[in-house]
């Protein structure tokens, strides 16, 4: 059984991406979380799957995730058959590229029993929760083992919908020992559902070992952005602190209460003879945290005032300064006071802390308009608002602080992708939208037929320039008659012309091609004769030069008497036509039917011997075997031939032609049986001649009455 695409020798492995987006502390890097489309590739051999792994990164530093827990792991099944079945969920640190070798365990293999399902999403509890602190990217692998023991199909679900990072296939089985990028062996619109489950502070959900969380990152609201309760010592500056070192050392530059280390904090340290934690002069501790001294309402010495109260900020200060910042005591406000006008030494001449933000711009500051705003004049990174100051504001995307194309933000402040208006990696170009047609295609090569997007006079396009696939060169449709001549054709001119150089069904114009040209009679597409149109495209019929079934030649004309008549016989006596020196031809080699088989009218002297004949020699010549009434010369035969008197036709004697052919005399004994002599009659056999003759002339007389007897 065969599930999506089967993935054969795949390419080597790809760059690793980046996570997309997080909410609640659901991490994806998928557009569409849920949609699972038909068509993953999964290594296979026709009937199961192989081994196969599939990988997505996830760079949590970059969300501001440095630590936490994995809870869950959410991925798709596009189909799973013959389970339950086995697979694996691996957690990995990663270690430099993608490659096996590079993959830190998190955790050991979380093995997972898959039920007989399709098209749902799969949950796999982490449990118990896989913790991690670490800026390094996080590699999530499902493993799935050879089905072929078990006879099992499992595909991951995935779909077409958007991705802000690559995900990976490793089949070892197919040609990809190591994992690589399914978009750089032909899948990039393969885009593995995958959903990951994390814990960490700021996910606004508070779970061991947070004492809180909020879900923001704002200080002193009662949960700061280290998910512990607002408080000094916490680690985290509130507004009303000046420092929050995280522990309650004093001296340490951050004291116990959250002041600056320094004089006046309320501490007492190092070189401090005493600190009341007051501006108040007189106390026994001045606000130099020396013994009281000037205030005593005397202005001597160094003092430039002293109006005997070591209260600051009424003009005269504790230290006996006039009160102003940069007097070294630190007055309403102020939030420091060096005692100088200087920039940049921890206090600046505004009397605020040197920072950013605090309005005196420093050195590493371009800027400094006094707040944390960003998008006016002055981001709070003290930069000029403007892409690549890694602050993301107005139209930016993103902001990665500086104008390298091709890393996670490229120079324009959009993500790296076609159709950003950067030109990176491998896109030809990249004009900023992802309409086809306009010089520039959505997939960022340049418009034109093999760059795999149809545009406006393509009927296909493929993406190569092979012919005869599915979309030939010139983006049309494999064809005849699309001007590309592929297997089967001969020729290809790009019209359904006949008679030109190439006819319509893509074989060289000519007799036998299967179509009728001008000049042919018909065109059946083959040599064979006899079929209806012959080998030279005429009609099967005598006389059109081919011969064919019951034809013994044919001489391409109705001609007879030319070696091959009109009835496409070989011009011969008995072929049905009559031919120079012929009689006759009745198409037959009968004797005696009015053609003889010499085509002679049937007679006697024509040389064939018919009914009636003893004998033809073709001549009419007596006395040389066969005489010319067709009869053997012979006495009796009724020709007088050499040696012969007479010849009466008949062997009788006393008829005047004796039986052996001599003319009979008077006196020869001739008498025949009944006493008459029938000799020649002399002058006494008158009377007899007389009496046959008056018999006769009776004879005749009586017929020509007979005749002339009127009817009745």
């Amino acid at each position: 059984m065969r599930h999506g695409r089967i993935l054969g020798v795949l390419a080597a492995a790809g760059l690793v991406g980046v996570c997309g987006q997080a909410n609640a502390g659901i991490i994806t890097q998928n557009t569409d979380t849920t949609s699972i489309a038909a068509g993953s590739a999964v290594c296979n051999n026709g009937m199961v799957h192989l081994e196969n792994s599939y990988y997505r990164i996830f760079n949590l530093s970059n969300l501001g995730i440095t630590s936490g827990e994995f809870k869950s792991v959410q991925i798709a099944v596009e189909a799973a058959q013959g389970g339950p079945q086995p697979i694996e969920l691996r957690l990995h640190t990663l270690a430099g590229v993608l490659d096996t070798a590079n993959l830190v365990p998190l955790v050991a293999p979380i093995p997972v029993q898959v039920q007989d399902q399709a098209s749902q999403l799969l949950t796999i509890p982490v449990m118990p929760n896989a913790s991690f602190n670490t800026s390094d990217e996080v590699v999530v692998e499902i493993f799935v083992p050879s089905g072929i023991a078990g006879d099992e199909v499992f595909v991951i679900g995935s779909n077409t919908g958007g991705q802000s990072a690559p995900c990976y296939i490793r089949a070892p089985d197919c040609g990809a020992p190591q994992p690589v990028d399914l978009a750089t062996v032909g899948f990039a619109t393969m885009h593995i559902v995958m959903n990951v489950d994390v814990r960490y502070c700021g996910d606004a959900i508070s779970e061991m070992p947070e004492a809180c969380d909020d879900g923001n990152g704002t200080e002193g609201d009662g949960c700061d952005s280290n998910c512990t309760a607002s408080a000094c010592g916490n680690g985290i500056t509130a507004p009303d602190e000046v420092c929050d070192d995280g522990n309650t050392i004093d001296d340490d530059g951050c004291d116990s209460n959250c002041t600056v280390t320094a004089c006046g904090n309320g501490i007492m340290t190092m070189g401090e003879a005493c600190d009341d934690g007051n501006t108040t002069e007189g106390d026994g501790c001045d606000t130099n945290c020396t013994v009281s001294a000037c205030g005593n309402g005397i202005t001597g010495g160094a003092e430039a005032c002293d109006d005997g109260n070591m209260i600051d900020g009424d003009n005269c200060d504790s230290n006996c300064t006039v009160t102003a910042c940069g007097n070294g005591v630190v007055t309403d406000g102020e939030a420091c006071d060096d005692g100088n006008m200087l920039n940049g030494d921890d206090c600046d001449n505004n009397c605020t802390v040197t920072a950013c933000g605090n309005g005196i711009t420093t050195r590493g500051e371009a800027c400094d308009d006094g707040n944390m705003v960003n998008g006016d004049d002055c981001d709070n990174n003290c930069t000029i608002p403007g892409c690549g100051n890694g602050i993301v504001t107005g139209t930016e995307v993103c902001d990665d602080g500086n104008m390298i194309d091709g890393d996670t933000c490229d120079s324009n402040c959009t993500i790296p992708a076609c159709g950003n208006g950067i030109t990176a990696g491998a896109e030809v170009c990249d004009d900023g939208n992802l309409v086809d047609g306009d010089n520039c295609d959505s997939n960022c090569t340049v418009t034109a037929c093999g760059n795999g997007i149809m545009t406006d006079g393509e009927a296909c396009d493929d993406g190569n320039d092979i012919n005869g696939d599915t979309c030939d060169s010139n983006c049309t449709v494999p064809g005849c008659g699309n001007g590309i001549v592929t297997p089967g054709e001969a020729c290809d001119d790009g019209n359904d012309i006949n008679g030109d150089t190439c006819d319509s069904n893509c074989t060289v114009p000519g007799c036998g091609n299967g179509i009728k040209a001008n000049d042919e009679d018909c065109d059946d597409a083959n040599a064979t004769e006899g079929d209806g149109c012959d080998s030279n495209c005429t009609f099967t019929a005598c006389g059109n030069n081919v011969i064919s079934n019951g034809e013994e030649c044919d001489d391409g004309n109705t001609n007879d008497d030319d070696g091959c008549d009109s009835n496409c016989s070989v011009s011969a006596c008995g072929n049905g036509i009559m031919n120079t020196g012929e009689e006759c031809d009745d198409g037959n080699t009968n004797d005696g039917d009015k053609c003889d088989s010499n085509c002679t009218a049937t007679g006697c002297g024509n040389g064939v011997k018919s009914n009636g004949e003893e004998c033809d020699d073709g001549n009419p010549t007596d006395g040389d075997g066969c005489d010319s009434n067709c009869t053997a010369t012979a006495c009796g035969n009724g020709i007088q031939s050499d040696g012969e008197g007479c010849d009466d036709g008949n062997t009788n004697g006393g008829d005047g032609c004796a039986a052996d052919c001599t003319v009979e005399r008077p006196g020869d004994d001739t008498t025949t049986a009944g006493g008459c002599d029938c000799g020649i009659a002399d002058d006494t056999d008158r009377s007899t001649s007389r009496g046959f003759a008056l018999l006769s002339l009776l004879g005749l007389l009586v017929g020509r009455i007979r005749r002339r007897r009127p009817a009745a």
